[in-house]
């Protein structure tokens, strides 16, 4: 798929209006990445489900790392398509059954979306991470209900939206050439700003630097001794 075309979909879903409890339906995630490839858009299920729902699970739950090994098992099986490996997401998989169980009705979800992503290995379809991203927006859903801040719902997706951005479509890197570099006068570096290809910069640490690489939200900058570092800007 062209990646115009993926951002174009990507765009929609964000601006979808979903089921104020449970999101979109897994349908409309399939919908608009059927054409993804499978490998790339497990990689970017499992980013999701660890980005937006592990980290909080792992401050409440510090003895239970079964959506972890789960999410573990997963990328252990893309690394190595073994039969070992797919075993042990299977296994983890039910793992995940047993702690969705215990937890149903509060925090569910996030072994429910973790479960999702194991069960995705080696499956005939895609049904499985279309789940997952589906539990995902559940899960961040349930969060906000329970401080009644519902304005906070498109954010939400947003989020979501933005990794699978991120991960399936990232901003082209585009290498500086001498033409690029022009004499424009330097400014001072800031996380907050926003550079462009062939910038000078003034950076507290490492002085006067030129910008060579831009990402969707870094830069690769170029200092006096010829090496090279890697800084955020905003998009």
């Amino acid at each position: 798929m062209e990646r115009a075309t993926l951002l174009a979909r990507l765009d929609r879903l964000a601006a979808m209006r979903g089921d104020p409890v449970k999101g979109l339906p897994e349908t409309a995630w399939a919908e608009a990445l059927e054409e993804v490839e499978e490998e790339a858009l497990l990689r970017a299920a499992i980013k999701a489900v660890r980005d937006l729902l592990i980290a909080d699970w792992a401050v409440a739950r510090r003895d239970d790392e079964r959506p972890q090994k789960a999410l573990e098992s997963a990328e252990a099986w893309l690394s190595a398509r073994t039969p070992d490996n797919l075993a042990a997401a299977k296994a983890a998989a039910k793992a995940c059954t047993a702690a969705r169980n215990e937890r149903f009705g509060y925090e569910h979800r996030v072994p429910q979306a973790a479960r999702a992503v194991a069960w995705a290995v080696g499956a005939k379809d895609r049904a499985h991470i279309y789940e997952a991203l589906a539990s995902v927006e559940e899960e961040l859903l349930a969060r906000i209900a329970l401080t009644s801040e519902y304005e906070r719902a498109p954010e939400m997706r947003r989020a979501l939206v933005d990794i699978l951005r991120g991960q399936l479509a990232p901003a082209p890197v585009v290498e500086a050439s001498p033409e690029s570099l022009g004499d424009r006068p330097a400014v001072p570096y800031s996380a907050e700003g926003h550079f462009e290809l062939g910038q000078k910069l003034i950076h507290k640490k490492f002085g006067d630097v030129v910008v060579t690489s831009v990402g969707e939200t870094w830069i690769e900058v170029e200092l006096s001794d010829a090496s090279k570092k890697r800084l955020a800007h905003k998009p």
